[in-house]
C-alpha cells in the first residue's frame, strides 16, 4: 500500500512531457459539428490531395416554420476555396429536412451540374456508394429566399499548416 502510494505522488508530480501535454490528433470534430459526416482537415472525397482537404464546416440551419432551428446539412469549404454541400449522416435526417436541403441543392448547384437532390446513401440496407457532397456556389441573399441560415461551426486554425492528407 505504502509503495503504491508512494508510486502515484511520483507520478502526479512529475512534469508533463511534450506528448502529453500536445493536443489530441489533428481532426477537429467538436462541438456543433459532432454530427456532419466529414471532420475537419479530411478530405471531402478521393483522392486525397491537399486542394481537397476541409478546412472549414457550416452548419445549413433551417429558418422555415416547421423546421425552424434544425440542422438540415453542412456546407464544407475545401483549402481550393470551393463549397460543397452535403447532408447530416442519415440517423437525423427527417423527410422534411431532406425537402429542404434538396431543394437549396437545387438552387445553388453549379450549372454544369444536373444533380438536383442527394441520392440515397443506401438501398435495402446496402451501401450505395454515390457521391454525398455536391458542389454549389451560394450568393449573397440566397440563404434568406432558401429558408436557412449558415452558422460557423468548426475551422482549421489559418496559423496551422494543414496535415499530409495521404497519411
Amino acid at each position: 500500500m505504502l509503495i503504491s502510494s508512494l508510486v502515484l505522488a511520483a507520478a502526479l508530480s512529475a512534469p508533463l512531457t511534450a506528448a502529453q501535454t500536445a493536443p489530441p490528433a489533428d481532426i477537429l470534430n467538436n462541438g456543433p459539428c459532432l454530427d456532419s459526416p466529414r471532420s475537419v482537415p479530411q478530405s471531402l472525397q478521393p483522392p486525397a490531395v491537399r486542394a481537397t482537404q476541409i478546412v472549414r464546416i457550416d452548419k445549413v440551419v433551417s429558418t422555415s416554420t416547421m423546421t425552424a432551428g434544425e440542422t438540415i446539412g453542412f456546407l464544407y469549404t475545401l483549402e481550393d476555396g470551393s463549397t460543397w454541400l452535403g447532408q447530416r449522416t442519415t440517423q437525423y435526417v427527417s423527410p422534411a429536412d431532406a425537402q429542404q436541403i434538396n431543394q437549396l441543392l437545387g438552387s445553388t448547384h453549379l450549372p454544369t451540374s444536373n444533380v438536383t437532390e442527394f441520392p440515397p446513401q443506401t438501398k435495402l440496407g446496402v451501401k450505395t456508394n454515390y457521391l454525398q457532397y455536391f458542389q454549389i456556389k451560394l450568393p449573397a441573399g440566397a440563404a434568406d429566399a432558401l429558408s436557412v441560415r449558415i452558422d460557423p461551426c468548426v475551422a482549421w486554425p489559418s496559423t496551422r499548416p494543414l496535415p499530409d492528407p495521404t497519411v
